[in-house]
C-alpha cells in the first residue's frame, strides 16, 4: 500500500478484520488520511475473508459517519466486481452491501448506471441465491430511481421471455414483482401488470404460476393504482384458470380482488397491536395487514424465533399465509426456523413449515442448496416423523416445481433406507405417489431403484408388496422403452 500516506500499522488492520475486530479497525482508520486507499487494497485482497469483513467494515463505517457519499462512490470501482467473485460468500457480501447502499446513499447519475448494469449481470447469471438477492436490489433501484425503471422492467421483461433457465426466470420475475408491488408510479404498475398477464399465455407452467403469485401480491399492495378496467381484465384472464392445475393459485389472486375492492379489515383493528389481534384469534388480519406494512410483516417474522411456543405457531400461520410478499432477504433468513420448526412433534407445526419450505423454494430456487440440506438431515433421521416430513416436502415441491435434481437427490437418500422397516413404508408410499417423476431419472438411478425393491421384496409386508410390484412394473416399462429408444 505505497500510494499517499499512513501512520498506521497495516499487517495489525488486516489481522484484525480477519479476526472480526471492527471497531479496532475503525478506530485505526480514523487515523488514516488515506484510508480510501487502504479500504480498496483490503478490497482486493487474497484472502476472500478479509475482502468479505471489508465489506461489512465499510457498511458500518457508513452507518456511523466515517465514509461520505463520495467517497462510497469512489469505493464501488472496486466494490461491484466482487458481485462475481469466486467466493460466494464474497458476492453475496458485496450484492448485500448495494442494496444497503441503494437505500442509504445518494449516488451519481454513473454510479447508479454501474450499480444496475452490475445488478443486471447477476440476474442474467442465474446464479441461484445472487441472482435473487440482485434481483431484490435491482427492483429496489428502479423503485428508487424513476429515470432507470423502464430500462429495468424491459431488460427483466426480456430476460423471462428469453430463456428457459428456471433460476434466471425466478430472479427477474422476483425484481419485477418488487417494483411492481413497491412502485408509487401508476403507469409503471400498470404497465407491469400487463406484461404479468401476458405470462399466464406462457406454456411453461412454472412461468404462469409466478405470475399468479406476484399478480396476487401485486393486487393487494397497490389496489389504488391499478385501473378498474385492468382488474377486470385480470378477472377474466385469471378465471379462466378455473378447474385446471393452477385453479388454487387463480382463487388467491380473485380473492386478493375482491379485499382489495372492499374496505380492508384491518382498517377496524387499526388501534389493537399485533400480539392483541392474534390473541383475539384475528390471524387473517394479522395476514391482511403483513401484506401492505412492512412493520408488521418484520415483527410477524421476528415472532417465528419467540420463545413462547404459541406466539411461534401464530407467527408460523401468518406467515405461511403470505409467503408471496416476503421477497428474497425475509425468505431466506427464515429457512433455518422453518427447518427447525419441520421436525416438530405437532402435526400441523410440521405440515405447515413444510408446505410453507416448498413455497419458498417455488418463489426461490436458490433455496435449492439449503433444502437438499435439509432433506438430507430429514431423511437419514431415526424419527420416523422427521423421514415423513422429509418426504412430504418432496412431494409438495414436486406438485408445482418439480425438479430433476431435487428428486435425484431424494431417491437416492432414500434408497438407502429401504431395509429399515419402521420408515420403509412411508418410502413406498412416497415412491407410489410421485411415480410420475421416474420419467426424469437417469437410467443408473432407475436401475438401482429396480434391484433394490427386488432385493427387499421377499421381506415386506403384503401391503408393502402390492407398492413394491406395481412399482417394478411402471420401472421395466421405462428401461425398456429406453432400450428402444
Amino acid at each position: 500500500m505505497e500510494k499517499g500516506f499512513s501512520i498506521i500499522n497495516i499487517r495489525q488492520l488486516r489481522e484484525d478484520i480477519r479476526k472480526w475486530k471492527i471497531k479496532d479497525a475503525i478506530d485505526t482508520l480514523s487515523l488514516a488520511k488515506n484510508k480510501i486507499e487502504i479500504l480498496k487494497e483490503l478490497l482486493r485482497d487474497k484472502n476472500n475473508t478479509i475482502r468479505s469483513n471489508t465489506l461489512f467494515l465499510i457498511e458500518k463505517m457508513t452507518k456511523e459517519g466515517h465514509l461520505k457519499p463520495e467517497e462510497i462512490e469512489e469505493l464501488l470501482d472496486d466494490i461491484i466486481p466482487l458481485v462475481k467473485d469466486s467466493s460466494e460468500r464474497t458476492a453475496l457480501d458485496a450484492i448485500k452491501f448495494l442494496r444497503y447502499v441503494l437505500e442509504n446513499v445518494d449516488l451519481s447519475d454513473e454510479s447508479y448506471n454501474k450499480v444496475m448494469e452490475a445488478l443486471m449481470d447477476v440476474v442474467s447469471s442465474g446464479r441461484g441465491i445472487l441472482g435473487e438477492y440482485a434481483a431484490e436490489g435491482l427492483g429496489l433501484l428502479g423503485i428508487k430511481i424513476s429515470r432507470l425503471v423502464r430500462k429495468i422492467v424491459g431488460f427483466l421483461v426480456s430476460l423471462i421471455k428469453g430463456t428457459k433457465e428456471r433460476e434466471v426466470q425466478s430472479a427477474a420475475m422476483t425484481a419485477l414483482t418488487e417494483i411492481a408491488s413497491k412502485s408509487k408510479d401508476k403507469e409503471v404498475v400498470e404497465e407491469i401488470v400487463s406484461e404479468m398477464m401476458g405470462f399466464l399465455d406462457s406454456d411453461d407452467r412454472y412461468l404462469q404460476e409466478r405470475a399468479l403469485s406476484a399478480l396476487g401480491r401485486v393486487v393487494t399492495t397497490q389496489k389504488t393504482r391499478i385501473s378498474k378496467s385492468l382488474i377486470d381484465k385480470i378477472k377474466d384472464r385469471v378465471g379462466k384458470f378455473k378447474g385446471g392445475v393452477l385453479e388454487g393459485k387463480a382463487e388467491e389472486v380473485l380473492t386478493a380482488i375482491e379485499v382489495a375492492e372492499k374496505v380492508p379489515k384491518a382498517e377496524e383493528y387499526s388501534g389493537y397491536g399485533i400480539e392483541q389481534l392474534l390473541d383475539m384469534e384475528k390471524h387473517e388480519v394479522v395476514a391482511e395487514m403483513a401484506k401492505e406494512n412492512e412493520e408488521v410483516l418484520d415483527k410477524v417474522i421476528d415472532m417465528l424465533s419467540s420463545p413462547d411456543y404459541i406466539r411461534r405457531t401464530d407467527a408460523l400461520w401468518v406467515i405461511s399465509r403470505i409467503v408471496d410478499f416476503l421477497g428474497p432477504t425475509r425468505a431466506y433468513s427464515i429457512l433455518p426456523t422453518l427447518g427447525d420448526l419441520a421436525k416438530s412433534k405437532n402435526p400441523w407445526v410440521r405440515n405447515t413449515a413444510v408446505k410453507t419450505l416448498s413455497n419458498i423454494y417455488f418463489l426461490y430456487p436458490g433455496t435449492k442448496d439449503y433444502i437438499i440440506s435439509l432433506l438430507d438431515l430429514l431423511l437419514k433421521s431415526s424419527d420416523k416423523r422427521a423421514v415423513e416430513a422429509g418426504l412430504q416436502l418432496i412431494k409438495e415441491i414436486s406438485t408445482h416445481s418439480p425438479t430433476k435434481d431435487l428428486f435425484t437427490a431424494a431417491i437416492i437418500l432414500t434408497m438407502k433406507r429401504l431395509n429399515d422397516r419402521e420408515v420403509r413404508f412411508p418410502i413406498l408410499r412416497f415412491y407410489a405417489l410421485t411415480a410420475e417423476n421416474f420419467l426424469n431419472l437417469d437410467r443408473d438411478i432407475l436401475e438401482a431403484l429396480f434391484h433394490k425393491l427386488n432385493s427387499i421384496y421377499e421381506d415386506a409386508t403384503d401391503e408393502e408388496k402390492k407398492i413394491i410390484m406395481s412399482l417394478l412394473d411402471l420401472l421395466n416399462s421405462i428401461l425398456k422403452r429406453e432400450e428402444k429408444e
